[in-house]
């Protein structure tokens, strides 16, 4: 069954936070929604994430490219093929990798169908998302070199890079310990006065704000 969180701001014209989680490692999707126009963050089962996606999808915004964040991508773009998949060069390299994305040592490896699908963006760049409602990227390596922590609004994605109450992974090939408790304080800074979604729920959890 599928759990969702939702959180919503009560005016209806602002954006609108869906957390849905995935059925691999109970790995998140954020449907972010504006009017009739969506953006996701991440990208697990597809089945789970459709219901909440209103309108027109732009794109989806990656918090890193490990298999349990990235590997609905080819079904959705079999349906949404015109969507950017933003991300940095390591992620990219990922996405075009099943030995980089770990997905080679699961049942299913996941290789991109799609690479011109693929936004290419540094360190600080600005994604507009919806009306006056821009993502900021900031890299936070050390979980993996991929890891872009997401900015929009008063809402900070941090993907795998800090799950509060979880110590970061960085014993994985490519983690890096030091870089991943760089990135984990910049996170926590970055957190103050905002609200984080990260990579991973319980299963069972349902919040509305």
């Amino acid at each position: 069954m599928t759990q969702a969180a939702i959180y919503q701001i009560a005016d209806e014209n602002k954006m609108r936070i869906h957390q849905v989680v995935n059925s691999i490692f109970n790995s998140c999707t954020y449907v972010l929604t504006r009017g009739h126009e969506t953006w996701l963050v991440d990208c697990g089962d597809v089945d789970r994430i459709l219901p909440h996606i209103e309108g027109t999808l732009r794109g989806v915004l990656l918090t890193h490219s490990h298999f349990d964040h990235i590997y609905g991508l080819n079904h959705l773009l079999t349906l949404f093929p015109g969507i950017a998949i933003v991300t940095n060069e390591s992620g990219r390299e990922g996405l075009l990798s099943d030995k980089l994305n770990f997905s080679r040592y699961h049942e299913e490896p996941f290789i991109l169908d799609s690479p011109r699908n693929v936004m290419v963006v540094d360190n600080g760049a600005i994604i507009p998302l919806f009306k006056d409602i821009e993502a900021t990227a900031v890299y936070t390596p050390g979980h993996c070199p991929s890891c872009v922590t997401w900015i929009v609004e008063d809402a900070i994605f941090t993907g795998d890079s800090y799950i509060p109450g979880v110590k970061t992974v960085a014993s994985l090939p490519h983690s890096d310990k030091a870089l991943a408790a760089q990135s984990e304080e910049l996170i926590k800074r970055l957190a103050e006065q905002r609200r984080i979604f990260s990579g991973h729920a319980p299963q069972s959890r349902t919040i509305i704000l």
